[in-house]
């Protein structure tokens, strides 16, 4: 790539050998901001538009700022303190929303009526990795380091933010534009029989399953999933004094997985003691994770 538009330098400029004549360097050449975009096609501007103001209120009301990190495919760690913005706005091409966090952003908007755009904008480099030797040493070992402006590293960005949008289309997704929340909650909320056993409903309302609820829909889960002791951790922080006590908060967790599995939230990874949760189970865990959230206000106007 760097041969390639080393060539192009030499032609829009014409004092380029006399100015690099006799020197090891050349231009170095970097991507000060790159935008990648993922383009969802729809049969026509009303097939768009019927969908497309619920997906927009579900982003602005719905994704947290965990979720914004997640999307970036970053954990939002307790100390945390950059900034996280998520806003709407009404452009020439479309309505628009838009997360920014850590000098990078993510935003989506209904392009020419019918395109639905998924936008990743990279600006910080720095904060994404990418497996390379050091400058220093370019034909040394290659490991996870900061990603660089310079092209080298602009395959990278294309896979990085690929991922973004990846992550943000399968977000939106699960925000249903046309199930009822009610259909959708009763789906969790009623008793399940699975092999045999009969396990009893989501108690969504509940303290206790509402914290379930809410750590599950949490970023740092999203790609390689989770296991007993990591929701025990997070669940019970301070509850792990001694042996008989691990035990019987993991038997606790064991239980609360079991009920999650028979109502096909979660799936079991083969060979492993790790779970994810399931397309249809980030569906409900969305809507029911909103519903505590969202504000008489917010319903009034969605009904108006």
């Amino acid at each position: 790539m760097a041969e390639g538009v080393g060539r192009r330098a030499k032609r829009l400029n014409p004092a380029y050998d006399s100015m690099f004549r006799g020197l090891d360097m050349a231009y170095y050449w970097s991507a000060y901001q790159t935008e990648w975009a993922t383009d969802l096609a729809f049969a026509s501007p009303r097939a768009l538009a019927a969908i497309y103001p619920p997906l927009v209120r579900g982003a602005i009301a719905t994704f947290a700022s965990r979720d914004v990190m997640r999307f970036l495919g970053k954990r939002l760690e307790p100390r945390f303190a950059g900034e996280l913005v998520s806003d709407y706005a009404v452009r020439p091409e479309g309505v628009r929303v838009k997360h920014l966090a850590l000098g990078n952003s993510l935003k989506v908007y209904d392009k020419g009526g019918s395109i639905l755009r998924i936008e990743t904008t990279i600006n910080q480099p720095g904060t994404f990795r990418a497996y390379r030797a050091s400058q220093r040493d370019p034909e040394g070992e290659k490991s996870w380091r900061p990603m660089r402006k310079g092209i080298a590293d602009l395959h990278r960005r294309a896979e990085v933010s690929q991922q973004c949008n990846d992550r943000y289309a399968d977000a939106l997704a699960s925000l249903d534009t046309t199930t009822p929340l009610g259909t959708l909650a009763a789906t969790g909320c009623r008793r399940v029989t699975k092999d045999g056993k009969r396990y009893r409903a989501l108690r969504p309302w509940s303290e206790e399953d509402q914290k379930l609820l809410e750590l599950l829909s949490d970023g740092a889960f999203a790609v390689q999933g989770f296991r007993n002791r990591d929701l025990a951790c997070r669940l019970y922080p301070s509850a792990h004094h001694d042996r008989a006590q691990r035990a019987r908060i993991a038997s606790k967790v064991s239980y609360r997985l079991r009920i999650l599995r028979a109502h096909g939230l979660i799936r079991k990874s083969p060979g492993q003691r790790r779970y994810h949760v399931t397309p249809q189970g980030r569906s409900i865990i969305t809507a029911l994770c909103r519903s505590q959230h969202i504000t008489l206000q917010q319903l009034n106007a969605t009904a108006a």
